[in-house]
């Protein structure tokens, strides 16, 4: 017996289930039974979903009574806002900020439901009840204000608050509210000059969910048009529901299977917000129906029912048990914990399957490693970069220059090196973005020159030709500067006399190619051939010396690969050339050709 159990164990899945469908087909009451209580279930199902549609259309209309009288709020406030001419006027912003915040009050407090209200302008000022700014970022670049100023005409709905600059303060997490915002438009022009935001407790959803019954286990949940959640009741089944069942047509019932259970599950869409009333009832409570009918065939059947219903057991504790095993497993994954492993004592399906899992679990971890290590290295490299644009003895030197040119010369050469030098940083800073275009670059590295000109006068000659058809492009940012800082200081100042440094930009057939030429000392080849088999290396690997095209060359490899760099040529006495490659990322603008 305990030989054929583990022939059982190890056969193929299918033949597992295939030996448990023959078992259950010598029960032919079953057969019977079932026969008799489809007609039972199929009537118990009817009534079920004419009463899930009934109450999903009710809270469907109850929610879009609700947003539009937030809607007319919102137009009430737009309407004062527009009278009073504040959010086009400063003088007029400050003289009604406080009317309008007691309105703002006035209606939060009329209006428990709602947990606070925010009008924020396109100057980023802003005037609220109930809520409270973060951070000095703009409100401009957030989502809500962005989804009113595209649909002005109408409010918006958000139904996440998560990632915002602004927390309600009251005691409300960000699963517990949803937002409406709408555009506030210029009257005269019909430009958008702000947006109100509202922020709405879930208790509006709640009152109109609480008294809905749909059985013991059956429930209503709400999704935005995206299929994010709304609003949820606690439990096990509504997280498990695929939005991919709700793409069908509203009124369409979706039998699925969730958590061991059978539910169906139907739909009303609003017309006015797009938001989706889900129902879902367990088909297996409807089956609680025909409970008298099962019980007097299970009298009929009690002798063989018995028996079978033991195999049964056995059989399918043999093929659930593994599973809820791996189950569990996947579960753990999920949460961040990579060491579990799957441990199977036969090699059917699911031993393989788990194996599968295993294989998969080991290789996650493996990247998610390789990553880290890959982002950390590039950190490293565009930290050393920025790191070599601007340095203590440059600012020194220019700063000196400044006050050398206030006393000898006239205020205009003055306003040019400052606005030179304020150029630099405020290209520099470029909003925490990792590309500028080639034109911002450009600038930045033309301004450089400028103020190293003021400095050194007739030492340094420079000359930027850069065809703008190429301005558009995308690059990393600042990846120039440090390249012409090493032509003066190991190139010009090396070198008797003056010298020139020629920035130069083209597009080839392998794309961008910029190139910073001197004709200072240049160096000798020995030097030449260690740098070039320096610069094929990573980063961690490269000698550790002054040059930051080390780490440009580093930036260039992590953002685009291998294929694309720096490469150098110098000669003694003549000069040194520093061509940077790069793949073209951006439309062309025009084809005229601008000079520095």
């Amino acid at each position: 017996m305990r030989r054929l159990w583990e022939l059982f164990q190890n056969n193929r899945f299918r033949n597992k289930m295939a030996i448990t469908f023959v078992f259950m087909a010598l029960i032919p009451l079953v057969i019977f039974a079932a026969v008799s209580a489809g007609v039972f279930l199929s009537q118990a199902r009817q009534t079920t979903m004419a009463h899930t549609a009934q109450i999903t259309g009710q809270v469907s209309n109850s929610i879009d009574m609700y947003i539009s009288t937030i809607d007319k709020m919102a137009d009430y406030l737009t309407c004062m806002l527009q009278r009073s001419g504040m959010l086009e006027d400063a003088a007029a912003w400050e003289r009604m900020q406080t009317p309008v915040s007691s309105t703002l009050s006035d209606i939060a407090r009329s209006h428990p439901e709602i947990a606070g209200i925010l009008i924020a302008t396109e100057q980023d000022d802003s005037v609220s009840t109930g809520m409270s700014r973060i951070s000095r970022d703009p409100f401009t670049s957030e989502n809500w204000y962005r989804l009113a100023s595209t649909e002005p005409d109408r409010v918006v709905l958000v139904g996440s608050t998560t990632g915002r600059n602004i927390v309600t303060k009251q005691d409300y997490s960000a699963d517990n509210v949803f937002s409406l915002a709408k555009a506030v438009k210029d009257r005269r022009t019909g430009e958008v000059r702000g947006v109100i935001l509202f922020d709405v407790s879930h208790e509006i959803i709640t009152d109109s969910i609480k008294n809905v019954t749909i059985g013991e286990k059956g429930f209503v949940f709400v999704v935005d048009s995206d299929d994010n959640m709304v609003f949820t009741p606690v439990n096990e089944i509504v997280y498990r529901v695929d939005p991919a069942w709700l793409d069908g047509d509203a009124g369409v019932p979706v039998t699925a299977q969730i958590a061991g259970g059978r539910y169906q599950i139907r739909y009303e869409q609003s017309g006015f917000t797009g938001w989706k009333t889900v129902g879902v009832f367990s088909l297996d409570e409807v089956m609680g129906g025909i409970n008298t009918i099962v019980y007097v065939l299970i009298l009929c059947i009690v002798g063989t029912g018995a028996l079978v219903l033991f195999v049964s057991l056995q059989l399918a504790n043999s093929v659930t048990k593994p599973i809820s095993k791996l189950q569990k497993l996947m579960k753990q994954a999920e949460s961040g914990d990579l060491s579990v492993r799957f441990n199977s004592l036969y090699s059917d399906e699911i031993g393989d399957l788990g194996h599968s899992f295993n294989h998969m679990i080991h290789r996650i971890d493996h990247l998610i490693h390789r990553v880290y290590e890959e982002q950390q290295s590039k950190r490293d490299a565009e930290l050393k970069s920025l790191q070599e644009q601007i340095k203590p003895h440059f600012l020194y030197n220019t700063l000196d220059t400044i006050s050398w040119m206030a006393r000898d010369y006239g205020a205009d050469d003055i306003v040019r090196l400052v606005d030179a030098l304020t150029s630099m940083f405020r290209i520099g800073l470029s909003h925490g973005k990792d590309f500028i275009s080639v034109q911002e670059e450009i600038t930045h590295v033309s301004n450089y020159l400028y103020i190293q000109k003021i400095r050194y006068k007739d030492k340094l000659n420079y000359a930027v030709d850069v065809p703008a058809e190429l301005s558009g492009c995308l690059v990393p940012k600042l990846i120039l500067q440090p390249l012409v800082e090493n032509a003066i200081y190991h190139g010009i100042k090396q070198k008797r006399g003056g010298g020139t440094i020629a920035v130069t930009g083209r597009m080839s057939e392998e794309g961008l190619r910029i190139t910073v030429r001197d004709d200072g000392a240049g160096m000798p080849p020995e030097r030449l051939a260690a740098l070039r088999e320096q610069l094929k290396k990573p980063l961690d690997e490269m000698e550790k010396t002054s040059f930051g095209l080390f780490y440009i060359a580093e930036r260039i490899r992590l953002c685009y690969g291998d294929r694309y760099g720096i490469s150098l040529d110098s000669t003694p006495g003549e000069g040194t050339t520093v061509t940077v490659s790069l793949p073209a990322r951006a439309e062309l603008i025009n084809r005229e050709v601008f000079h520095v």
